[in-house]
């Protein structure tokens, strides 16, 4: 008798119950096997295009972080650091665009407004509102002496001498007029650009304080000015130039304006008079200056010498530093 002859005969293959739950699992174990051949085609098909995902995913990062590679390398040098408050440096880039890139002014505001002062307030008998009359007299003098076109350009001094005590202006007069001492003339008060050289756009730049105190006579209210002025000159050849001290110059100055009142003192000497000062000079055309005249660093002769590194004497750029004593002429 042959074997399936005998599985034919076996009495659980003989049982309709049997049979019938046999066909079912056959049918359900069929059926997950294609459920499970379906998953796995499935997981074959999606496994390509997940590496193929994460591919690109790796290949977008890459770009990203090359590209901001490049573009950091692609800042300019200045804005890598700032630039040192007290210093200009012998070598460095110069742009006319941003003529006071890498000096102490490219932080500096424009015009009057880097000299300030503390919100007014009573001094001895001066009331505030005195005290802040006596700020804006001192601050249409600075301007009207270093920052005016009409100074600087075609040295006309009236809208300077406008602002003191007739006495006072009547002692100006003749020393504005004076022919400048061999040591230089910038004590003559004003300052006055040299023929031939003209300013940038970007326009002067301040920094400073004015600070009101009691004056050394009863009625008289004194106000200490310290401050500094960068002046920024044009130049036809800039990519000739090797340092923004070039056309960079720097004007410091510490003076002391004092403001006379009072039914005791004569009419004609009421009002804001200059009670002396000292100044000092940076990165000027040295033969200009001699004639009380400013011009840029690049007017001197070109020199030989390298590029020593030294650093300035910070009073030429701060005014809380002492005075310095050269002027980088002598």
């Amino acid at each position: 008798m042959d074997e399936e002859n005998l599985l034919d005969r076996h009495p659980d293959l003989m049982d309709p119950e049997w049979r019938k739950h046999a066909q079912t699992d056959a049918w359900l174990g069929s059926k997950q096997d294609r459920k499970q051949f379906r998953r796995q085609q499935r997981r074959a098909a999606r496994g390509p295009r997940r590496r193929w995902w994460g591919f690109a995913v790796f290949v977008l990062v890459l770009a990203v972080v090359t590209t901001a590679i490049v573009l950091l390398g692609r800042r300019p040098a200045e804005d890598a650091a700032p630039p040192n408050p007290t210093s200009v440096p012998d070598v460095a880039p110069v742009d006319l665009a941003r003529p006071y890139a890498h000096t102490p002014a490219d932080v500096w505001p424009k015009g009057l407004d880097g000299i300030t002062s503390p919100a007014p307030a009573a001094v001895g008998a001066f009331k505030a509102d005195a005290v802040a009359d006596a700020y804006a007299k001192v601050r249409q003098a600075i301007f009207a002496a270093n920052l005016d076109p009409a100074v600087l350009y075609r040295h006309d001094t009236a809208a300077f001498l406008a602002g003191f005590a007739p006495d006072q202006r009547d002692q100006l007069v003749p020393r504005l007029a004076e022919k400048p001492s061999k040591d230089g003339g910038f004590d003559a008060y004003v300052t006055e650009i040299a023929d031939g050289y003209h300013l940038l756009d970007a326009g002067p730049r301040t920094f400073g304080t004015l600070t009101a105190r009691a004056g050394d006579k009863p009625g008289e209210l004194a106000v200490d000015a310290k401050y500094v002025v960068a002046y920024a000159f044009d130049n036809a050849h800039p990519r000739s130039l090797t340092s923004p001290n070039e056309i960079v110059s720097f004007l410091r100055v510490d003076e002391t304006y004092v403001v006379v009142t009072g039914s005791r003192v004569a009419k004609s000497s009421l009002g804001l008079w200059l009670d002396g000062g000292q100044s000092a000079l940076s990165s000027v055309g040295c033969a200009a200056a001699k004639e009380g005249y400013l011009a840029p660093g690049y007017a001197n002769p070109s020199s030989s010498t390298p590029p020593t590194g030294d650093q300035d004497a910070p009073g030429y750029y701060d005014p809380k530093y002492p005075m310095p004593s050269l002027d980088g002429c002598n």
